[in-house]
Parts: structure tokens; C-alpha cells; sequence
């Protein structure tokens, strides 16, 4: 008996199912692969579709906050957007100087936290800072920092 027919007849051993549904170590590594790139991508796509939601959510709860900062007298001079991660975003409002020091400021940042944990989900979470500005706002110290989007209705 040649070694193919040794390896298809064992003598103490009978196949536990047909011998043409059999795979090699290959062809079971090869489906491993594929099996993992195809999952990669759609987790992949997953995250940049909930990111998508996520940033949309964080420019809906952006305009809510600069809605109360107007109801307070508080003319916010515009508003950016960090991404720390595809569900984690910071909030940067920028308030002219004299109303940054006002005391009005107060009763709104007793309102940015309670904010920021009514809107936070396990998917999703924002942290809003509130910063003041002379009128000389350089927008591109602002991106370095990180805040690549602004908000479009801001001034």
C-alpha cells in the first residue's frame, strides 16, 4: 500500500465524515484569515457608522447648550468640536471675556454638568469646556488643540 492509500485507510481508524469534506491546516487557516478580515471590516464599518451618529448627536446637544447660554444673556462667539474617540467628544464654547467673568456664568455651568450627564450613554459621552476670548480668536491654535470641527451656527 503506497502512503496516500496508509493515510486514507488507517488501520485502527475509520473517518468521522466523507473524505472529499475534509481540509487541510491551509484551508482552515486561509477561512481563519477571511473569516477575521471580513469581521475587521465590519466592525470597522460599524465604528465609522456610529461615529457618524456620534457627531451628529454632539451638534444637536452643541445647539441645545448654546441655546441656554442665549436664554442666560450669554452670546457665545462660536463653539468646537474634539473627537477623542468614536464616542467620546469635547465641547469647547467660547464666551467673550467680560461675560466669561460675569456672574451669570455660574448658573450655566451648574447646567453644563447636569448636561453632560443626562445626554452621556455607553456609546456615547461629551465633556463641554467653556473658555473666553479677548475677540482675537486664532482658530488655528484652536485645531491644534484638537477641535477640528465648528459648529456651523456660531458666529
Amino acid at each position: 500500500m503506497n502512503a496516500i492509500n496508509e493515510i486514507n485507510a488507517p488501520t485502527n481508524w475509520e473517518f468521522t465524515s466523507h473524505k472529499e469534506k475534509l481540509f487541510s491546516s491551509d484551508h482552515v487557516i486561509d477561512a481563519y484569515l477571511k473569516g477575521k478580515n471580513e469581521s475587521l471590516e465590519e466592525a470597522q464599518k460599524l465604528v465609522l457608522e456610529k461615529l457618524v451618529k456620534n457627531i451628529n448627536k454632539a451638534g444637536k446637544h452643541t445647539k441645545q447648550v448654546l441655546h441656554h447660554f442665549n436664554k442666560n444673556n450669554l452670546n457665545p462667539i462660536s463653539a468646537f468640536l474634539k473627537i477623542n474617540s468614536w464616542d467620546d467628544f469635547t465641547i469647547m464654547v467660547v464666551l467673550p471675556h467680560d461675560e466669561f467673568l460675569s456672574k451669570k456664568i455660574i448658573s450655566v455651568y451648574e447646567f453644563v454638568s447636569e448636561f453632560e450627564n443626562k445626554v452621556s450613554e455607553d456609546l456615547y459621552h461629551i465633556q463641554i469646556t467653556i473658555c473666553d476670548s479677548d475677540g482675537n480668536l486664532d482658530e488655528n491654535y484652536i485645531r491644534s488643540d484638537g477641535f477640528v470641527l465648528k459648529h456651523k451656527s456660531s458666529k
